[in-house]
């Protein structure tokens, strides 16, 4: 095995410049500030030398699957070698005169839950972590807005007003589900609210993630419009660093309703999954800007009965193929 790995980095070294392709922390192995073929030299060192056993998990485990082992160096490899610079593909909708962008999400398989970044701070109800597969699909770069919801329903229901930048709020779940039946109608596009796990998948940076414990960063403050920051109001979308997908304001500003009935996690591999057929709350995520860091982490999930409607919670979209 180690003559393998061996020969396929020499490879990666003479067929990859030595610039370096992203920016990252996950998966900065060296701590150097970047993502480049020096880092696959450090995970393999650390891998196959002396000390292997006294791997630095966090640091090492690239893929998030709870070990460091050659099996991070092929999901590094993917990185550097994959194309974190080209663009990602976007649609912008008009609907009476707002404009507003669609990020396409490409399919992937990925683990839900509460991945080893995820700690410390977790809850039960994060677990067992579970292995997603999805299908490609378009999720607004922003919340909601409360232009874009004006412009569609005719009413703003916001607390937080005198910004129309600012993320629409005080909409229940039955009110979402008019918005995106009525959006489809004016755009002739099929909207909807996302599943969870595609929130979730969306959050984490899709197929470029770079394993953040918040959507686009370590530093909640660097994405984040929260407890500490906010100033206890929410503040205009897309002022803070997206993540890797270039999608804005998935940790903090406000919760953002997903489609799906609440319930437990399954260990079990799914395929799109919806949530079951019925129950009493649905699902929420995000966090918002009265939580703590805790609650703006990607894994973190809440639920509420489907006709809350208060300051904390808006919405995102999602649009099919």
């Amino acid at each position: 095995m180690k003559k393998s790995v061996i020969i396929l980095f020499f490879a990666i070294l003479l067929a990859w410049p030595a610039a370096s392709r992203a920016n990252g922390l996950q998966m900065d192995v060296n701590g150097d500030g970047i993502t480049d073929v020096e880092d696959i030299t450090a995970l393999i060192e650390s891998l196959l030398g002396p000390s292997a056993s006294d791997n630095d998990m966090a640091v090492n485990d690239i893929n998030g699957d709870g070990f460091a082992d050659i099996e991070d160096v092929t999901s590094l490899i993917a990185w550097v070698l994959g194309s974190p610079d080209a663009p990602i593909e976007e649609e912008r909708i008009t609907v009476n005169g707002i404009e507003f962008t669609m990020v396409l999400v490409e399919g992937g398989t990925f683990m839900m839950g509460c991945t080893p970044e995820q700690w410390p701070g977790v809850f039960r109800n994060e677990g067992p972590v579970h292995e997603v597969t999805l299908w490609s699909y378009y999720i607004a770069q922003t919340e909601v807005t409360q232009e874009l919801w004006e412009a569609v329903m005719g009413y703003n229901p916001s607390m937080f007003v005198g910004d129309p930048q600012r993320p629409v709020e005080t909409v229940s779940m039955f009110a979402c589900a008019r918005f995106v039946d009525k959006l489809s109608e004016l755009t002739g596009r099929t909207f909807r609210l996302p599943t969870e796990a595609e929130w979730e998948y969306a959050a984490r940076g899709g197929n470029r993630s770079l394993a953040y414990r918040l959507s686009g960063s370590n530093n909640i403050d660097d994405v984040a419009w929260y407890e500490d920051n906010s100033d206890g109001s929410t503040h205009p979308v897309a002022t803070k660093r997206p993540n890797e997908l270039g999608i804005y304001d998935m940790s903090g500003n406000v919760n953002e309703w997903c489609q799906d009935w609440y319930s437990g996690y399954v260990e079990d591999p799914v395929t799109n999954p919806v949530g079951p057929e019925s129950g009493y709350e649905n699902v929420y995520r995000g966090g918002c800007w009265t939580f703590p860091d805790c609650r703006c982490r990607n894994a973190y999930r809440d639920e509420a009965e489907p006709n809350t409607a208060n300051q904390y919670l808006g919405l995102r979209v999602v649009m099919n193929l």
